[in-house]
């Protein structure tokens, strides 16, 4: 068994690179907070991190709005506490998970890599991944489930680096598991993923080590503690959740540069010319191409960061089958954790073309002339990936428009007194939260409406989720959330904002992640086609298509109003 390696102390000047790319992240977030209201997710979010009360915040906790572990809501209502509810305050909070999953896996990272492979590793990824890039600025536990797993990265490597851990780091390694798997439905995928490579690892080196085994296998007891939260929020997802069943395509976008999320489709390009770059420069030289070692004391340990990648980027192939054979569960951003992976496969084949001796002494005396020429291209080369990854988050949040303020465009000329019913959940939760005249929107709670199989995958999901916020959140929304029989007992006369296809069904079996990009086939109402089109008793009427939503004009028959 190897003692601990002792690692190269580094200059502090290698770490300018990372603080200027979490400088970019920050001012990222910043700009987009700037640009972006809250929306759906983000608000179910803003409503246990904000609530007054702990004991409320779990009780809402414990219902069916949020189907997700407890540490991020947990966290988050300390920070809110501390730095207050704003859109921009909590979405700091997700881009600071960013930021400190970014500089934990530039550490690891760089004990096995030169600083430039490392770079385009880590800054390759978290500077241009689309995933990356939107979860930085939304109000969601994808930052800290990142960061998390970076730590469960760190550790993992640590621990072939002395392969006797101290109880200390044993206990912490428990920790940061307990903690992964309390943060997101998918960190026990991850968490078994890091164990599964420990394993096949180990049995490279032909090594048991048991108590590290159970220090990852015991971390996943305290779930035990989460199962009935779990079982009340998994109810929201029958008869249907939103997801629809992934295709072979959605699988094979993972890996596939031009379509994945997790790198951006220039980088390989970028990368390619870089190489040619080396390459001429080396034949300017008469140099031979020879691989920098990599910076590490034990030479046999970049086998078990490579079995972890390994792990990381093939866990998805085993959660499509999960949503292939068992149910849909299979979206990018549940894993992100992936994107670590991603990481390392960059800074692996990057140290091929960035690590190369071309400096060494010249063989050809007539490229004399020329001895300056290769040092500019590849410094030229390397000046321009660098302000690529820097700039790209900027890029990003510039490409982010500012929408108007939800409710402000919602006013139609002659009809302006009147209640609004939102035929969709998100719409109206933006509007009570930021409309001047919140009042005037409704939702209607319909359940055999939100059944109805052409309904789309969502809406019996959504039903749910409204009926367990007017639960927890009556002063919000104890006058906005009705019943149909509630509503139209009070209401002779209102608008309908609905799907601009207000006619429209979905298809009772959708396919595919690029229909749950598009929504289309996912939420189609039907509570105006069952409770009011049917009804002889009501006239409606067409407006307009203005801001997306089809307005429509309800009105009640004059003969079959009550008397008064």
């Amino acid at each position: 068994m190897s003692k601990e390696s002792q690692l190269p102390v580094r200059p502090y000047w290698e770490y300018v690179l990372p603080a200027l790319a979490i400088i970019s992240l920050l001012v990222s977030c910043i700009y987009v907070s700037g640009n972006k209201f809250f929306w759906n997710d983000e608000l179910y979010s803003y409503y246990f991190t904000s609530d007054p009360s702990f004991t409320g915040m779990l009780s809402a906790f414990h219902d069916k709005i949020n189907n997700t572990p407890l540490l991020y809501f947990l966290l988050g209502w300390i920070w809110d506490k501390a730095f207050g509810s704003s859109e921009l305050s909590l979405r700091l909070f997700s881009s600071l998970g960013m930021c400190v999953a970014l500089v934990v896996t530039w550490v690891v990272v760089r004990r096995h890599f030169g600083l430039w492979s490392t770079t385009v590793g880590v800054l390759g990824v978290f500077c241009t991944s689309e995933v990356i890039l939107l979860q930085n600025a939304e109000a969601r536990m994808y930052g800290l489930f990142l960061a998390l797993s970076a730590f469960a990265l760190l550790l993992y490597d640590q621990f072939y680096r002395n392969f006797k851990p101290s109880n200390k780091q044993l206990i912490l390694n428990s920790c940061v598991h307990i903690a992964i798997v309390h943060t997101h439905l998918f960190g026990g995928f991850y968490s078994g993923a890091i164990l599964l490579a420990m394993l096949v690892a180990d049995w490279f080196f032909n090594i048991f080590r048991l108590r590290v085994y159970l220090s990852i296998i015991l971390s996943w007891v305290t779930i035990l503690f989460y199962i009935p939260s779990f079982l009340n929020q998994a109810d929201a997802g029958n008869p249907r959740t939103w997801l629809p069943e992934p295709i072979f395509r959605d699988l094979l976008d993972m890996f596939h540069f031009h379509a994945s999320t997790f790198l951006h489709q220039s980088l390989p390009l970028l990368l390619l010319v870089i190489s040619v770059f080396i390459i001429f420069g080396r034949e300017l030289k008469g140099t031979t191409l020879q691989r920098e070692p990599a910076p590490t004391t034990n030479t046999q340990s970049i086998i078990p960061l490579m079995v972890l990648t390994v792990a990381f980027l093939v866990l998805p192939v085993f959660i499509w089958v999960i949503s292939k054979t068992i149910k849909p569960i299979f979206w990018e951003r549940y894993m992100i954790p992936s994107a670590l992976g991603w990481v390392i496969v960059l800074a692996y084949f990057s140290s091929y073309i960035f690590h190369l001796s071309v400096f060494k002494k010249q063989v050809h005396s007539k490229a004399v002339k020329f001895r300056h020429l290769p040092s500019f291209m590849i410094g030229i080369s390397a000046f321009v990936l660098l302000a690529f990854f820097l700039c790209r988050p900027l890029m990003y949040a510039n490409t982010v428009k500012k929408y108007d303020q939800p409710g402000t465009t919602d006013a139609t000329g002659g009809y302006n007194d009147l209640p609004v019913v939102l035929q969709m959940a998100g719409p109206f939760l933006e509007r009570i939260h930021y409309a001047p005249n919140p009042e005037r929107y409704y939702y209607i709670l319909d359940w055999e409406a939100a059944v109805d199989e052409n309904s789309g995958l969502f809406t019996p999901q959504e039903y749910k989720h409204m009926e367990a916020i007017k639960r927890n959140y009556p002063h919000l929304f104890q006058n906005n959330v009705l019943t149909t029989e509630e509503f139209l007992q009070r209401f002779d006369r209102f608008l309908v904002l609905d799907h601009p296809d207000y006619l429209r069904e979905c298809p009772l079996e959708p396919q595919g992640l690029e229909t749950a990009r598009e929504w289309d086939d996912i939420q189609c109402p039907q509570w105006v086609e069952m409770r009011l089109l049917n009804n002889d008793a009501y006239n409606v009427t067409f407006l307009n298509d203005d801001n997306w939503f089809s307005v429509l004009l309800v009105e009640k028959q004059e003969d079959l109003r009550p008397e008064e």
